[in-house]
């Protein structure tokens, strides 16, 4: 297990904040590019982006990990600003700045998928719903992957196997432009994640944020 910075900045706004493109997301998307697109120092993270912006139950909120806490730090003051024609007003910002852990842990800790999870095809999907037992398993071994790619990009020694056990609801989403299904559900595992960070594809979306129950 490894230490990481970490910021978690949560935006109380004046109406509830839909999903999809806004000023905001792409100001914080634009201003990462700008930022790590183009340095020849690689991230703490590798390929995992550090600084996310996703909407949970209405409420835009900001994560940061490592070198995107610096980032967000850089953008704090000009939130407003670049929020000022955007859909909604910001009337409150609360921000949680500490060390959390990411890795290996002795315990099982349950998450919950607070959004949508993208990890097979809607065709595959229909495929194992029948079989209960195997689609838990493949997509267990899918999530498994998902945390195992997540250590190594953060360099984190695997001293034994990720291992989860996952349980999945009924209700799903599918992407058209991908035919992608987007899960929701709980699950297992004996590894420690970071509030609010994703999982899966589409991670700088904000698909597949988890949070510790």
């Amino acid at each position: 297990m490894i230490e990481v910075k970490y910021l978690l900045l949560n935006l109380n706004t004046d109406r509830p904040v839909s999903l999809g493109a806004s000023p905001l997301s792409l100001y914080i998307s634009s201003s990462y590019q700008k930022k790590f697109g183009q340095s020849e120092r690689p991230l703490s993270g590798g390929s995992y982006p550090l600084l996310q912006y996703k909407v949970i139950r209405g409420a835009p909120l900001i994560v940061a990990i490592n070198e995107g806490c610096e980032l967000l730090w850089e953008i704090y003051d000009n939130l407003d600003e670049i929020n000022k024609n955007g859909p909604y007003k910001i009337l409150e910002r609360r921000i949680i700045d500490r060390v959390a852990f990411l890795g290996p842990c002795e315990s099982r800790l349950k998450f919950r998928f607070l959004t949508p999870w993208l990890a097979i095809s809607e065709a595959e999907l229909n495929k194992l719903k029948p079989d209960p037992r195997s689609l838990n398993r493949v997509l267990a071994g899918i999530l498994e992957n998902n945390l195992t790619m997540l250590a190594r990009n953060f360099q984190c020694q695997l001293d034994k196997p990720v291992e989860v056990s996952i349980n999945i609801k009924d209700e799903n989403i599918v992407q058209k432009d991908t035919g992608i299904a987007g899960l929701f559900g709980t699950f297992y595992t004996n590894f420690e994640i970071p509030q609010f960070l994703s999982l899966g594809k589409g991670v700088g979306r904000g698909f597949g944020t988890i949070k510790q129950n």
